[in-house]
C-alpha cells in the first residue's frame, strides 16, 4: 500500500463507514492505488490527480462534521476494532 492510499484510508477511517463503505470511496481507493504505482506516466498522473481531488471533495461532503461526529467516529472505530479482533 502506497502513501496516498494510506492517507486516504486514514481519512476514511476517521469519516466512518457511512463514507468508507461507498462506491465513491472504492473509486478513490482505486485512483490512489494507481497514483501510488511506480509505472504511472506523468500525463496519466496529472489527469488522475484531478479526478482524485474531486473524489476527496465529494467524500468530505459526505463526512460528518463537528463535535457530534467525533463521538460517532470514535464509537464506529471501536466497533471496527472489536470486529477485527473477533470479539
Amino acid at each position: 500500500m502506497g502513501d496516498l492510499e494510506k492517507a486516504l484510508r486514514a481519512d476514511l477511517e476517521r469519516w466512518g463507514p457511512e463514507v468508507a463503505d461507498t462506491a465513491l470511496a472504492a473509486a478513490a481507493i482505486d485512483a490512489a492505488r494507481r497514483l501510488d504505482s511506480p509505472g504511472v506516466s506523468a500525463a496519466s498522473a496529472s489527469l488522475m490527480h484531478g479526478q482524485y481531488r474531486q473524489y476527496l471533495a465529494d467524500l468530505r461532503e459526505l463526512a460528518p462534521s463537528g463535535e457530534e461526529a467525533d463521538e460517532i467516529d470514535d464509537l464506529a472505530a471501536r466497533r471496527r476494532r472489536r470486529r477485527a479482533s473477533g470479539e
